[in-house]
C-alpha cells in the first residue's frame, strides 16, 4: 500500500494507531457508560487536497514513474539484485509510457479530485449526521456543534450532557500505484470523551475510514462523483461508528492486519458494508 503525499498527516496518525498493542478504539468501560443518559460534541478538522503530483502526465512523465515502480516491485538482493531492478525499471519505463494518460486528462482529474475534497464540507455532514445519530442506543445525543455551527444553533443547546465528545478528523486521498494510480478517500477520526463537570478526561479513541479505491479517472468523471460519494459515505458510516463503539458495542475495533483502515461491516444498520463504484 502506498500513502499519497496527500495526507502526510493521515499517515502519521495511521501509523502510530497500528503501533499500538492495543486496539485505536475500545468502548468505554460499562461502569462509567451506564451511568451515562445523554452525550453532545464538537466537530471540527483538516482536508489534504493536493493532487498536484497524482498520476503520470503524458508518456514521458509515465516513463519516469513507470521506471521507479518497477524497480522497487523487485525484491532481490546483491548484484542480482540490482541487475534485476534495472530490468524492473526499463520494463516498467516502456509499460508506463504507453499506460500514461494524456497530459490534459491528468489535468482535468487533479483538478476534479481536488474540488471533490474542497467542495464538500465533511464537517456539516459528519455534524449533522451525529446529531441525527440513535447508534448510542439508549442514550441520547443532545446537541452536536461546530464552528460551523454554534451551540446557540443547535436544539438543546442549554441542556449540560453527561459526556462531551471532542472529535477532530483528517480527510484526504490514499493512493495505491504511480502511473495510474487507484485512489480512494481515508478518514481518521478521533473522539476525546470529557466529563462536562469539571472537565474530568474519560476516554479517547481514532476511527481509521478507508474507501474502496478505483482508477483515479474513473473516481474523477462527473466531475468526481465517486470520489463525493466516497465522502459522503464516510461521514455516514463514521457517525454510527463513533456512538456506536463508545456506548454500546462490547468489542474494541481494530485496524485491519497490514493496513491503516478499519472493517465497518458489523455496524447494526449495515451502512459499514463497503459500496460499489458510483457509475453514471
Amino acid at each position: 500500500m502506498h500513502l499519497s503525499r496527500l495526507i502526510p498527516a493521515i499517515g502519521g496518525i495511521a501509523l502510530m494507531a497500528s503501533a499500538c498493542a492495543q486496539a485505536p478504539v475500545n468502548p468505554i468501560p460499562d461502569p462509567v457508560r451506564t451511568r451515562v443518559t445523554s452525550i453532545s460534541g464538537d466537530v471540527s478538522g483538516l482536508k489534504h487536497s493536493d493532487t498536484t503530483r497524482l498520476g503520470a502526465r503524458g508518456s514521458s512523465e509515465g516513463a519516469q514513474l513507470g521506471a521507479q515502480q518497477g524497480a522497487t516491485l523487485i525484491q532481490a538482493g546483491g548484484v542480482l539484485g540490482l541487475a534485476v531492478m534495472g530490468v524492473g525499471a526499463i520494463v516498467g519505463g516502456v509499460k508506463g509510457a504507453n499506460e500514461a494518460q494524456r497530459e490534459d486528462v491528468v489535468d482535468q482529474t487533479r483538478v476534479f479530485l481536488r474540488t471533490s475534497i474542497e467542495d464538500t464540507d465533511f464537517t456539516e455532514l459528519l455534524r449533522a449526521r451525529l446529531a441525527a445519530s440513535h447508534a448510542a442506543g439508549d442514550i441520547e445525543i443532545v446537541n452536536m456543534t461546530s464552528q460551523g455551527t454554534p451551540l446557540s444553533a443547535v436544539p438543546n443547546g442549554a441542556r449540560t450532557p453527561d459526556h462531551f465528545l471532542t472529535i477532530e478528523y483528517r480527510m484526504g486521498l490514499q493512493r495505491d500505484g504511480l502511473v495510474n494510480p487507484k485512489v480512494g478517500i481515508i478518514v481518521l477520526a478521533r473522539a476525546q470523551v470529557r466529563d462536562p463537570n469539571g472537565g474530568r478526561f474519560v476516554h479517547q479513541a481514532t476511527w481509521a475510514y478507508c474507501g474502496e479505491r478505483y482508477h483515479f479517472v474513473h473516481m474523477a468523471a462527473n466531475n468526481g462523483a465517486a470520489l463525493r460519494a466516497q465522502i459522503d459515505h464516510a461521514a455516514s458510516v463514521l457517525a454510527e461508528a463513533i456512538p456506536y463503539d463508545l456506548y454500546v458495542s462490547k468489542r474494541p475495533r481494530h485496524l485491519l492486519i497490514n493496513s491503516t483502515c478499519m472493517d465497518f461491516s458489523d455496524l447494526p444498520s449495515g451502512i459499514g458494508r463497503t459500496p460499489g463504484m458510483v457509475r453514471s
